[in-house]
C-alpha cells in the first residue's frame, strides 16, 4: 500500500514538475528584449527634395512580473544629414509605446494589455513580434 502512494506521489510530482518546466519555457521565450531597426527618406516638405535618411532603433523590454508582463518601449533616430547623433524619441510625433502590464494568450500567442493602453503584441510561429496583427517590420528577440 506504501509503494503505490509513493508511486502515486511520485508520478504527481513529474507532472508538476514538467508543467513548470513548460511554464518557465514560455517565460523565457517571452521575456527579453526585442529589437527592430528601420530608415526612411526625409523630404523637404516644400520642395519636395530628399534631404536625406533617418534611422530608428525601436526596442521593446519585455520582464516576467509573476504570471503577467511588463512591457516598456524606447525609440532613438537619427539623421544621416545633421550632426545630432541619436536623439530620443520620447516626445516626438511617432515615439514610443506608453509602458504597460500584459497577459499572455498562448492560442492567439499575444500579449495584450487592459483597455486600450496599447496594440497587442502577436510573437509569430518564426519567433518574431509584431505590434498589431501586421507591422511592416517585426521586432527580434537579442536576449
Amino acid at each position: 500500500m506504501m509503494t503505490r502512494v509513493a508511486g502515486f506521489l511520485v508520478v504527481v510530482s513529474i507532472c508538476y514538475a514538467c508543467g513548470n518546466v513548460e511554464s518557465a519555457k514560455n517565460k523565457d521565450s517571452i521575456a527579453g528584449t526585442w529589437v527592430r531597426e528601420y530608415s526612411r527618406e526625409i523630404l523637404n516638405q516644400n520642395s519636395g527634395d530628399k534631404v536625406g535618411m533617418r534611422t530608428v532603433r525601436d526596442t521593446l523590454y519585455i520582464t516576467a512580473a509573476g504570471e503577467r508582463y511588463t512591457v516598456e518601449n524606447t525609440k532613438w533616430s537619427m539623421n544621416d544629414y545633421d550632426n545630432d547623433g541619436w536623439q530620443n524619441m520620447k516626445h516626438g510625433e511617432s515615439g514610443p509605446l506608453p509602458s504597460f502590464d500584459a497577459s499572455y494568450d498562448e492560442s492567439t500567442r499575444t500579449l495584450t494589455g487592459q483597455g486600450n493602453e496599447a496594440p497587442p503584441l502577436v510573437i509569430s510561429q518564426d519567433g518574431k513580434l509584431s505590434v498589431g496583427n501586421k507591422s511592416e517590420i517585426a521586432y527580434v528577440k537579442i536576449e
